[in-house]
């Protein structure tokens, strides 16, 4: 039996994005175990190795990670392994470079955390990349920046770029007026306010506090507008706190985790995300999915997906700019009507379209024959 090692930094990246490719290994007779922060019991997955990830790249705990995965590999003897994100992947990669049998490694960059205007900070991370390439047999990028850094630092043996891991569409229905009318009452939310959504972890690189400063100055002038938050995260509480001071409560709603994402969508009129850095994101797909317009913040993965002006904005990361472009949507009603008139996501970024080409990287022995 063929074994496959998928790690990444959090059991919720795996159980987001990578059961349909998991579900295809299982079919054609794979061991699939995953190593990864937390613990999972889907019935796909064989094994769940629950290791401990430190964002500070130097943590005794991440030295430990290396040398668990390494005994792990070594005691499984894995013919292929796939690792997503930064941590995960320096920590696996690390890990092969101490076997004498190699396994086919795979890495799936979900956004580089440098650039080309890199800060001395960031080059860290690059630094890994250049250390770690010569074990990456194939590297995965999901954004037009990332590629040609990846080009440029030669980060793996062959090079790939796709458009992220496919959104998979029938977890997005369309809603009836009715149903619309009814998650919006249950928000507190009237059909004639501006519900504007915010979803996603809550982090320093979010950077949802751009996102609240920028609606206290809407509110000023477009006092019909509210803001709804989806995700938890570690700046969570720290938000709410802010939310609090600035007295906007009546306002802004804090979801936590919301497991009917779709429907948030649908009775939504506009995301706005104030991201510093991304590969590829999902929830603009998924917002561009539901025909609801976007303002971002014009960083790498944003601009891949927003045609400024057509189908939303994309701003600084500065509230004021944030604010400026919401200001002038919610101020025009019929460039909202043309922004929305162009909204939707393109064919290429769907799982039916994602995942045949992103397998044929995965496995050399790649076969359609598995899902007929």
């Amino acid at each position: 039996m063929k074994k496959l090692l998928i790690c990444a930094s959090r059991v919720s990246h795996i159980l987001n994005f990578h059961l349909p490719y998991i579900e295809y290994f299982k079919k054609k007779g794979f061991q699939v175990d995953i190593a990864v922060q937390g613990i999972s019991d889907n019935p796909l997955i064989d094994n769940c190795y629950d290791i401990k990830f430190t964002k500070n790249p130097f943590s005794p705990d991440n030295i430990r990670t290396v040398n668990f995965l390494k005994k792990l590999m070594s005691q499984n003897d894995y013919d292929i392994i796939y690792s997503n994100s930064t941590l995960a992947g320096a920590a696996a990669r690390l890990a092969v470079m101490g076997l004498k049998k190699k396994p086919y490694f795979i890495h799936i960059s979900h956004g580089y955390m440098f650039g080309e205007k890199s800060r001395l900070k960031s080059k860290i991370y690059l630094l890994a990349e250049k250390f770690t390439r010569n074990v990456t047999d194939s590297l995965i990028v999901m954004n037009k920046e990332d590629y040609s850094l990846a080009e440029k630092y030669r980060l793996g043996k062959e090079i790939y770029y796709t458009y992220g891991m496919g959104l998979v569409g029938k977890n997005f229905p369309e809603i009836s007026a009715e149903q619309r009318h009814e998650m919006r009452e249950s928000l507190t939310i009237s059909d004639n306010e501006k519900m504007l959504l915010c979803v996603g972890e809550f982090s320093e690189r979010k950077n949802q506090t751009a996102i609240i400063q920028a609606f206290e100055m809407l509110l000023k002038k477009h006092k019909n507008a509210k803001l709804i938050f989806a995700g938890d995260g570690k700046t969570f509480e720290m938000c709410r706190q802010l939310v609090h001071e600035l007295e906007l409560d009546a306002n802004i709603r804090f979801l936590g985790h919301v497991k009917d994402i779709a429907s948030l969508y649908r009775c939504s009129d506009m995301l706005v995300t104030a991201s510093k850095m991304e590969g590829l994101p999902f929830n603009v797909m998924e917002s561009l999915y539901c025909g609801v317009p976007v303002v971002a913040t014009d960083i790498k993965g944003h601009s891949d997906l927003i045609q400024n002006g057509i189908n939303g904005f994309l701003t600084a990361l500065s509230a004021d700019d944030i604010y400026a472009k919401l200001d002038r949507i919610l101020s025009n009603e019929s460039l909202y009507i043309s922004l929305k008139k162009n909204t939707f996501l393109d064919d290429k970024y769907l799982i039916e379209n994602v995942r045949p080409k992103l397998l044929k990287i995965l496995d050399k022995e790649y076969t359609e024959e598995v899902f007929t």
